[in-house]
């Protein structure tokens, strides 16, 4: 196993499968110990607890498989998935965009609860045949007993089936409502809309769980309205970038840097030019590399006089024509690790755009 520090907290990585890495969050362990604490104190025998454990465990590779579901068909439509995260409050399959089109995101959000049903299908199946009898009986658990124990198991995706497919945005029956929304309304109306119904939902399941004592609905509820929020904000900000040409909020007026200005000329043109990120030209006045404000704050740090542009700089370089989205410039940004892109017309630079004018920008358009 793995671990890794993530903005979320730390999480081990598990295995990876598809090319796609399975990560579990540390409090996952909690929620594991806490089965194992129910199945200890319930009066239940060595089989029946050790059969309630594997029970949660294996509830969690069908959630595991139903983020799969998800995954892979979008990989299908081009959607790159960064991993699969196990969380005391379910998975989550993070996509490093949301699709582009309506009806690719329908048929990924509908992937991960067709998983569970066809899950259920099987066992189904199988248990007709073998027992004819497919539904467990609630009232007495017996989860040392073989078919009965595939009757949980059956039972638990057909749960998982109808549950995520309750129309709860960012659930999977939110991201159905939303594509579905979005078909006639636009992407960033309908997640408007879609929020609202899921954080009306989110407050009832809130609710539910503290009248009932159903603290897991409660987080449950209580992740859905902020992640909705969330979501919803994000989609405004990449409709913004999405309609926004370069030319627009590049700057014309830019300081150039050349790779012998020494670190304590670089650091006073930082202060005095009110610029945080920086172009570094050669002697010939041909781009070399870039130097974000990350780097300055580096400097500061440390006893760096004998420095100069060429060591502070990075040789991602990244260049835009003024009429493309500023949606792509900031995606290729991303990827290269670069706070700033020239913008070149005509084979000459005539601008740059960077990461604090995007900024603001958004923020301006936002109000």
């Amino acid at each position: 196993m793995k671990r890794i520090k993530t903005p979320t907290g730390t999480s081990l990585q598990i295995g990876t499968f598809w090319q796609i890495p399975v990560k579990i969050h540390w409090s996952f362990g909690f929620l594991l110990l806490f089965v194992i604490y129910t199945a200890l104190t319930n009066g239940y025998k060595m089989w029946q607890s050790i059969g309630f454990v594997l029970t949660f465990l294996l509830l969690f590779v069908c959630v595991v498989l139903h983020e799969y579901g998800h995954a892979l068909t979008a990989r299908k439509f081009g959607v790159v998935t960064r991993d699969i995260l196990l969380s005391p409050i379910g998975g989550v399959a993070r996509l490093e965009s949301i699709p582009e089109k309506p009806m690719h995101e329908f048929f990924i959000a509908l992937a991960g609860p067709f998983v569970n049903i066809i899950i259920a299908l099987i066992i189904g199946v199988v248990l007709a045949i073998s027992t004819g009898q497919i539904f467990p009986d609630l009232n007495k658990l017996r989860f040392d007993e073989p078919a009965e124990f595939a009757r949980y198991i059956l039972f638990m995706n057909l749960a998982l089936f109808m549950f995520n497919l309750i129309p709860a945005f960012p659930m999977d029956g939110g991201r159905v409502l939303r594509s579905l929304l979005a078909v006639k309304l636009g992407k960033n109306k309908a997640t408007f809309i879609a929020m609202r119904i899921g954080r009306m939902i989110a407050i009832g399941f809130i609710i539910f769980g503290i009248l009932y004592s159903q603290l897991i609905l409660s987080l449950i509820g209580l992740f859905i309205y902020m992640m909705a929020g969330q979501e919803y904000d994000q989609t405004k900000i990449m409709t913004i970038l999405a309609g926004t040409k370069v030319r627009d909020i590049m700057r014309t007026s830019y300081t150039q840097l050349h790779l012998g200005d020494p670190v304590k000329s670089v650091i006073e043109k930082y202060y005095r030019e009110g610029e945080q990120n920086f172009l570094v030209f050669d002697s010939m006045g041909n781009l070399s590399g870039t130097i974000s404000e990350l780097v300055f704050k580096e400097v500061l740090k440390g006893n760096s006089e004998s420095l100069t542009a060429q060591n502070l700089m990075s040789q991602a370089i990244v260049t835009a024509s003024p009429d493309d989205n500023l949606k792509d410039v900031t995606n290729m940004m991303k990827e290269k690790g670069s706070a700033i892109a020239a913008v070149i017309e005509n084979g000459h630079i005539v601008g740059v755009v960077d990461k604090n004018n995007i900024e603001n920008h958004i923020r301006l358009k936002s109000d």
